[in-house]
């Protein structure tokens, strides 16, 4: 499904999810990015990391 850069404004068919915000009373949402806009995003941390076992 096309979206629209979060960046550059420009609908795009090749999204790239660079963020997910969320909510505190209303659901969160999804940022996308065109291919060319994507690397100039922050890599966004995991806010539940797997834990490795020992």
């Amino acid at each position: 499904m096309p979206q629209v850069c979060a960046r550059c404004q420009a609908t795009t068919s090749q999204p790239v999810v660079v963020a997910v915000e969320h909510g505190a009373s209303v659901g969160g949402r999804t940022l996308y990015a065109c291919p060319r806009c994507a690397p100039t995003f922050p890599k966004q941390c995991d806010p539940f990391p797997i834990r490795r076992q020992r």
